[in-house]
């Protein structure tokens, strides 16, 4: 059934995690809310917007009950529990990350010390490290700020934003599940010299009277970093308008070249991340001026973003490039489970809405074709989700026995807010999972973004209304 996320299994719609912020928020429609925007509804307005939204071909009374019996609404409260349609406690109380030492132990790296460096932030999704020691810190869809000397035993957070970056907080028509302004950011390679600094961002381009909803193009963009502001701003590529895009991240490869992940679209025409005629649902690769790279696999097919590397994504919301073969990773949404772990192999389909390991929302029967002909399959697979998103492979010094480990920020896991940790990875010479630990969980955060300081230290971002960054350090021998 095009255009609404249906499964021909049961005709039910898949979904994704939602964010409890304010008031009450929706849970488990829309595939792209990983990030998840607070629906400014009371508990009895749910259920006619889901239908509302939702029903398009169904029997609007079918999908009343599919709602109303919890498969696809979950309510998160604002005392921080989430709250399941028919009332079951599903998350944890919502626990606050001290300014204190933790104390942790590890597998293969013992003694680790996990200290918070910066609060007062809302919603992190990206970090980067500027060469000098300062980190620039993306608070999702609004700021962008600057933590001073943030390898250093106090950090201290800039208290005016960075001027210069896309801004939306006045825009009208802005619906609940709508994603805009700052996603992620990365530094040009000859930052030092140029203090270029490459970004994307959701832009507002038209509404759409029908849909009722704003229509968004993703965006990735370039500008110079000089001093506290953003100058000489360029959008490089432009996505199709859409409605209903999310979430997006750059990587830089050993190529020097930018690659760009887009989320697929989380409500409408659903089978886009099936096409090769627009971004979403796409890891895409370019050059640094945002032209597509040669060689790129879709360049000569008519009607095709020549952009496009690789298609069928969900959420990739997490690039990495494995430091020993320089392959490039992504990691990527599931449904209910199925959240991935993907090597990107030009022209490759990774089969998302068609192929998944992932279950309908309330319940339903394993997929028998997790992987159907013509699809890449996970290299990596997780049963239940543990939501992924920021991920990076530890290069330095100061963890020997973690060298080469892949880290990835998890939200939470097997749906239960409160869960969240980091997840390290161990692979063998030729990629293969040999095992895996999880960290900080006892912290009971919903992590967004891992990432190696220049001091050869971890960090990890929150994604919370209190968002804080951690640094992790090896304990004195």
């Amino acid at each position: 059934m095009t255009g609404k996320a249906f499964t021909p299994r049961s005709g039910l719609p898949k979904g994704g995690m939602a964010r409890n912020d304010k008031t009450m928020t929706v849970q488990a429609i829309t595939p792209g809310c990983a990030g998840g925007l607070p629906f400014a509804y009371g508990s009895r307005h749910l259920v006619d917007l889901c239908v509302k939204r939702w029903s398009g071909g169904m029997e609007s009374a079918v999908f009343r009950r599919a709602v109303r019996a919890g498969f696809a609404v979950t309510l998160l409260a604002s005392s921080g529990l989430a709250l399941a349609a028919g009332g079951d406690e599903v998350g944890l109380q919502p626990v606050i990350v001290e300014d204190k030492e933790y104390r942790f132990d590890s597998a293969e790296q013992h003694g680790i010390s996990a200290r918070v460096i910066a609060r007062g932030l809302s919603h992190i999704y990206s970090l980067a490290f500027l060469p000098e020691g300062d980190a620039l810190v993306v608070e999702r869809g609004s700021r962008l700020r600057l933590l001073r000397r943030a390898t250093s035993e106090r950090p201290e957070l800039a208290t005016d934003a960075i001027g210069g970056v896309p801004e939306y907080s006045r825009q009208e028509h802005v619906h609940p599940d709508d994603v805009l302004g700052i996603q992620d950011i990365a530094l040009d390679p000859g930052f030092s010299s140029n203090r270029l600094i490459y970004f994307t961002y959701n832009k507002p381009i038209g509404f759409n009277v029908k849909a009722g909803r704003l229509t968004v193009s993703s965006v990735l963009a370039r500008a110079r970093l000089d001093g506290m502001r953003l100058i000489e701003m360029k959008d490089l590529m432009l996505g199709e308008p859409v409605i209903g895009a999310g979430g997006s991240r750059i990587q830089f490869g050993r190529d020097g070249l930018v690659y760009v992940s887009v989320g697929a679209l989380s409500t409408g025409d659903i089978m886009s991340a099936q096409r090769v005629d627009n971004i979403y649902g796409k890891v895409l690769r370019l050059n640094a001026d945002g032209t597509p790279a040669a060689g790129n696999p879709f360049a000569r097919h008519k009607g095709a973003r020549p952009e496009i590397l690789t298609y069928g994504h969900r959420d990739p919301l997490g690039l990495a490039i494995d430091p020993r073969s320089g392959v490039l990773l992504a990691s990527e949404h599931g449904p209910q489970g199925g959240d991935e772990l993907n090597q990107i192999l030009p022209g490759r389909n990774y089969g998302w809405p068609v192929s998944t390991y992932g279950t309908e929302y309330g319940g339903s029967p394993l997929p028998q074709t997790p992987v159907k002909a013509g699809t890449q399959g996970p290299m990596m697979v997780w049963l239940p989700a543990i939501a992924p998103s920021g991920i990076s492979f530890y290069s330095g010094d100061k963890f020997a026995h973690w060298k080469n480990n892949l880290f990835i920020a998890s939200a939470r896991r097997g749906q239960i807010n409160g869960t969240g940790a980091l997840i390290r990875v161990v692979f063998n010479e030729n990629l293969q999972e040999m095992r895996q630990e999880v960290l900080l969980d006892g912290l009971h955060q919903r992590f967004k973004d891992v990432r190696q300081g220049p001091d050869g230290l971890l960090y990890a971002a929150t994604d919370e209304d209190d968002a804080v960054i951690i640094r992790l350090s090896p304990l004195a021998e």
